[in-house]
């Protein structure tokens, strides 16, 4: 199933096929994504697991790692080199729209730049406020204290609607060049253009999968540009079904790009 510059594969490790397992690593390979993301159904009562990998190199070895431990050798998935050939992965989409056009850069969030150190500290008070693989709620960290180190630029999205395009902004950040007066609107309130409907599959990416997500961003919409950074860390208050977004923006130059 493919996501925009992404495929995701749905797999159970204890009951896929041998042969359905080769045949995903050569779709994979056939369809040479930016990005690979793996879902795995979650126990009773509990939702999918996903992983997200801008190395699809490293998605296919954690593919592998599951099938071998949880069928042994009699499905062990050979290593084969043209699996492999090819498979590099930029973690950069490009899209145009007419005269507007955006460029996305996906990067770890272990290669956070020191210009956006204070997303650092933010992702720092998330990961220790997390009790194993339970995502933090707004309640257990102290989102006012977030917000404090953001300044003003900080977004909190409501996720709770099962359509993206419904999430709705409860704390809108006012410290940015876009325009402002957007708390509690949702995202289909926002101007059309590409920087709504990216937010869209960005928001519902990290909403779906638990996963924060640090990017590079540049926009020119309506012969405005616009440049920042962005993280974006996911909360729930049950644990695992993520209910709110914080979106941490640092509008900033990008020299980044030039180096991709």
């Amino acid at each position: 199933m493919p996501i925009r510059d992404a495929l995701l594969i749905r797999f159970d490790p204890s009951t896929v096929d041998h042969v359905a397992a080769i045949a995903a690593f050569y779709e994979v390979a056939g369809r040479v994504p930016k990005r690979l993301i793996l879902a795995t159904p979650g126990k009773a009562r509990s939702p999918d697991r996903y992983e997200i990998f801008n190395n699809v190199i490293e998605g296919l070895r954690r593919l592998e790692t599951a099938l071998q431990r949880d069928h042994g050798d009699r499905a062990r998935i050979p290593k084969s080199k043209p699996i492999a050939a090819g498979l590099v992965a930029s973690g950069l989409a490009v899209r145009a729209d007419g005269s507007d056009h955006s460029k996305r850069l996906w990067r770890t969030l272990d290669s956070i730049s020191s210009r956006d150190r204070w997303f650092s500290r933010s992702l720092k008070g998330w990961r220790k406020a997390r009790s194993g693989w339970r995502l933090p709620s707004t309640q257990s960290l102290n989102t006012l204290e977030l917000l404090n180190i953001a300044r003003g630029r900080a977004h909190i999205v409501d996720t709770h609607d099962p359509d993206p395009e419904r999430y709705r902004f409860r704390v809108w950040g006012t410290v940015n060049s876009y325009r402002g007066g957007n708390t509690n609107k949702c995202l289909c309130e926002m101007p059309p253009g590409l920087m709504r409907d990216e937010a869209i599959e960005d928001y519902w990416e990290v909403a779906t999968t638990g996963v924060p997500t640090y990017q590079l961003i540049t926009y020119i919409e309506k012969k405005t540009p616009y440049s920042y950074a962005r993280l974006l860390l996911p909360f729930a208050a049950d644990g695992p079904r993520v209910d709110h977004l914080m979106v941490l923006i640092n509008e900033r130059p990008l020299p980044e790009f030039k180096e991709t």
